[in-house]
């Protein structure tokens, strides 16, 4: 085995392997023997850390390679993550804080720069002055604003909200958005089983006309059932997704964390035989949240205008973004004459 030194502030900035991530990487290596090259720089590892511990506990060898070209510890630290941000299936937000780990690095190469060129007045040079928020914008693939954002999430989201983004359960606009709102307000999030906040009941007629009936209202509350009328509904008490849900689903899931849940369950229960239709109702900004797969099988209807909610607390109205309405069912044409007037008509092309 080669003797490799594992630096703890290199170690740090390459993300974390999910469970399933790495036991399909152990499986891998078990299977076919460890077949791309650790990369070192003086003998420090900066790439390969999960394959290094998996062979180092197995017994498998491994080959390693020099990175010769890096002549500082910051230059090792802006090749570590530009490799990572380029090897890696990363959602928005996983790249947002591996590129914001890039600010000193940056910072750092700047100055070294400005040193080249003179001192601290900058000096004609044939390089261009490093921006950073270009540098990091460049390096993500990410908007700056975008960046941006992250950056403020990061400072003062609690870590569950952290671990949802880094998921894809939820987005940076939409966290952004809650945590930028003023202490005591309301950050609508068109969902029928808030205890403030309630869809019109003019859609929900909609959805009945083009089912034929609301069987099940998993997401729910009696306030709500005023004017959904489901055959059968769940409440946060009675856990909607520890249940089966049958026939004709109506479902407008709570937001946060427990959106994926809903949208996971209702894949389940279509594929399973148990619903017939379904007419569903979310933000229309989740669109880059993995949750949001599975409603690409649907026909949807991405409002024109953003819902007026309301509330028995306040009077408040309206919402802070659109919304789409998916159905899944044999009543295509039903549901184009029902809701195209709300807005444009999308199916995915196979």
């Amino acid at each position: 085995m080669n003797r490799i030194t594992i630096d703890e502030e290199f170690k740090a900035l390459i993300p974390p392997l999910s469970d399933e991530e790495r036991g399909l990487l152990e499986a891998s290596i078990v299977a076919d023997g460890c077949r791309d090259s650790l990369v070192l720089w003086d003998g420090v590892l900066i790439d390969g850390h999960h394959r290094h511990e998996i062979c180092t506990r197995l017994g498998i060898e491994f080959d390693t390679v020099e990175m010769a070209n890096l002549e500082t510890r910051n230059d090792a630290r802006l090749w570590i993550i530009r490799n990572q941000l380029g090897r890696r299936n990363l959602t928005n937000y996983q790249r947002a804080e591996l590129v914001l780990k890039l600010k000193p690095a940056i910072a750092e190469k700047a100055k070294e720069q400005q040193q080249e060129a003179g001192g601290a007045v900058p000096q004609k040079s044939a390089k261009a002055p490093i921006d950073t928020r270009d540098e990091l914008a460049k390096a993500s693939g990410l908007s700056h604003d975008t960046i941006h954002k992250a950056d403020f999430i990061g400072q003062h989201a609690d870590e569950d909200t952290k671990q949802a983004l880094r998921t894809g359960e939820t987005s940076i606009n939409r966290e952004y958005t809650r945590l930028k709102a003023p202490e005591g307000t309301h950050v609508l999030i068109s969902q029928s089983n808030s205890n403030e906040w309630y869809t019109p009941s003019k859609y929900v007629d909609a959805a009945r006309r083009v089912m034929g009936g609301i069987d099940c209202d998993p997401a729910s509350n009696e306030t709500a059932q005023a004017w959904i009328h489901a055959e059968e509904y769940y409440t946060i008490e009675t856990d909607g997704i520890a249940h089966e849900w049958h026939g004709c689903v109506w479902l407008n899931p709570p937001w946060g964390k427990l959106t994926g849940g809903f949208i996971g369950k209702l894949d389940e229960e279509i594929k399973a035989g148990r619903v017939s239709d379904a007419v569903v109702l979310v933000n229309a900004h989740a669109t880059d949240t993995k949750w949001f797969t599975p409603l690409w099988n649907g026909l949807l209807c991405f409002t024109d205008h953003r819902i007026d909610y309301h509330s028995e607390e306040t009077n408040d109205t309206g919402s802070t973004h659109g919304s789409v309405f998916v159905y899944f069912g044999a009543n295509r044409d039903r549901f184009i004459a029902e809701f195209s007037k709300w807005g444009a008509i999308v199916e995915t092309v196979s």
